[in-house]
C-alpha cells in the first residue's frame, strides 16, 4: 500500500500560500476493483504523470489508492486528458471504466477549491467517510505536524515568490552575464583520437546566478515561477550573445531556449546579428516538456528556426522519456541523451527502447553529463559519437596540454 499523504500536504502548502493557480485531479482508483490495484500499477500511472509533467507538477498516491495529479496553467489539458485514457485502460478488467470515467475523476482548482480539497485528503487520511467538518487550517503554517519538507532546498533556502521574481528580473536588467555564463563543449569521440569541437554550448549558470543575486532563494523550487524566470533569462542570453561582448559567439554554439522565445521579437533581434552563413553552425536547444506542452506552438518555432538555417536539439532526453520521443517525427536534428548510471542496465533490458535509441541516426545522438571512461564504452555499442561532460572537458584539456609541451619540445 502507497501513501504519499505528507509528501502532498508538503508540495501543495506553498503553492497555496502564494495564491498559485493549480489544478488538481482526484483518479478515485479506490472505487476500482481491489484485486487489479496493485502497487506497481499504481506506481507506473505515477511515473507516466510525472514524467509528462516533469517540472509543471506530480502524481501522489494515497492509502486508499487514489492517485491526485497536481499540475499549473503551463500543462495542456490534451495532454492529462491522454494521459487519463493510458491510466484507465490499465484498469480495462473493470467494465466501471468503460461506462463513468468521468465519474472517477474529480477536479478542484486552486486557490478556490482549497477547502474542498483539503477536507477530502483529510477524509482519506483518517480512513472515514465524508463529513461536513471543514479543515481549514489544513495548510497553514500554524499546524507543525504539516511543516512542508522541501528536499529542494538547502542552507536554510527559502523558496521563489512572485515578489522576489519580480525583483530579480528588475535585476537582470543590470546585471553583468558574463560572469555567469558558462561554455562546454559537444565532441566528436571515436577511437584513437583525442576529442574533436563540433559546437560549443553556451547556458547560465544557475547556481552561479542566485548566490550573485539573492543566495537565500532557492530559484528552482517553485516550477511554475523558475520557468518564467527561464524566460527572462533567455532575453538576456540572446542580447549578450547577438552583441559578441568578447568576440566570441560568432558560430559553432548552442543556446538553451523555451519554445516562446524562439518566437519572440527579442530572437528576431538576435537573428539579424548573426551571419547568414553562420546559422547552420548554431544548434537551438529545447527541453521535451516545453515541447509537448504546446505542441503547435513548437511546430512553427521549429520550422521558423530551421528555415533560418537554425539546427534543433531536444535536451534533457532520459532512459525513461527516450521511448516517447520521435526524432524524425519532430524533425529535429539531435537528441540530447542524459547519462545515469542505470542507463545501460535500462535500455539493455527493453529491446525497444535500444531499437529506439539506435533509430536516431549516425551522429544525432549527444550523450551529455558524461564524467567518466564508462559512459564513452557504453555508448559505442549504439554508434553513438557525440559526447559532453565534464571527462569530455578533462580529455580536451589533456590535448591543450600535450599540444603546448609538444610546442615547448620543438622550440628546444
Amino acid at each position: 500500500m502507497l501513501n504519499q499523504e505528507e509528501q502532498l500536504r508538503s508540495f501543495l502548502q506553498s503553492p497555496v500560500q502564494q495564491k498559485a493557480v493549480l489544478t488538481v485531479l482526484q483518479l478515485k482508483i479506490s472505487e476500482i476493483d481491489p484485486s487489479l490495484r496493485k502497487d506497481q500499477t499504481l506506481q507506473a500511472i505515477m511515473e507516466n504523470f510525472d514524467e509528462a509533467l516533469t517540472v509543471y507538477g506530480r502524481a501522489f498516491c494515497l492509502k486508499n489508492d487514489d492517485i491526485f495529479v497536481v499540475y499549473s496553467t503551463k500543462v495542456k489539458e490534451n495532454e492529462i486528458k491522454a494521459l487519463l485514457i493510458r491510466t484507465w485502460m490499465s484498469f480495462s478488467g473493470d467494465s466501471q471504466t468503460d461506462t463513468a470515467e468521468s465519474e472517477l475523476t474529480r477536479k478542484y482548482i486552486l486557490p478556490g477549491d482549497k477547502e474542498a480539497l483539503s477536507h477530502e485528503i483529510s477524509r482519506i487520511g483518517a480512513g472515514i467517510g465524508y463529513t461536513d467538518r471543514p479543515d481549514e487550517e489544513y495548510f497553514s503554517p500554524a499546524v507543525k505536524e504539516y511543516k512542508p519538507q522541501m528536499p529542494v532546498l538547502q542552507n536554510n533556502q527559502s523558496l521563489l515568490t512572485p515578489e522576489i521574481l519580480a525583483r530579480i528580473t528588475k535585476a537582470l536588467s543590470s546585471t553583468d552575464f558574463s560572469n555567469m555564463m558558462r561554455r562546454q563543449f559537444v565532441c566528436i569521440v571515436l577511437e584513437d583520437i583525442l576529442p574533436q569541437p563540433m559546437f560549443e554550448e553556451v547556458f547560465v549558470s544557475i547556481a552561479d546566478l542566485g548566490d550573485s543575486i539573492l543566495p537565500d532563494v532557492s530559484l528552482t523550487a517553485t516550477p511554475w515561477l523558475f520557468q518564467d524566470l527561464s524566460e527572462t533569462l533567455d532575453k538576456r542570453v540572446l542580447s549578450s550573445v547577438s552583441r559578441h561582448d568578447d568576440g566570441a559567439f560568432m558560430r559553432d554554439f548552442s543556446l538553451n531556449l523555451n519554445v516562446s522565445t524562439i518566437l519572440s521579437d527579442d530572437f528576431r533581434n538576435f537573428d539579424e546579428n548573426i551571419r547568414s552563413n553562420a546559422k547552420n553552425s548554431i544548434v537551438l536547444e529545447l527541453q521535451p516538456v516545453d515541447i509537448f506542452s504546446d505542441l503547435t506552438s513548437y511546430l512553427m518555432a521549429r520550422d521558423y528556426a530551421q528555415n533560418l538555417g537554425y539546427k534543433i536539439c531536444i535536451d534533457g532526453v532520459t532512459g525513461k522519456t527516450l521511448r516517447f520521443i520521435d526524432r524524425e517525427r519532430l524533425r529535429a536534428d539531435f537528441i540530447k541523451l542524459v547519462w545515469s548510471n542505470d542507463l545501460p542496465k535500462t535500455i539493455e533490458a527493453d529491446s525497444e527502447l535500444k531499437d529506439k535509441l539506435i533509430a536516431i541516426g549516425a551522429n544525432r545522438a549527444i550523450l551529455c553529463r558524461v564524467d567518466d571512461e564508462e559512459a564513452l564504452h557504453v555508448a559505442q555499442k549504439y554508434n553513438i559519437t557525440l559526447f559532453q561532460g565534464h571527462y569530455i572537458q578533462y580529455l580536451m584539456s589533456q590535448n591543450v596540454r600535450n599540444r603546448r609541451v609538444g610546442t615547448t619540445m620543438l622550440r628546444r
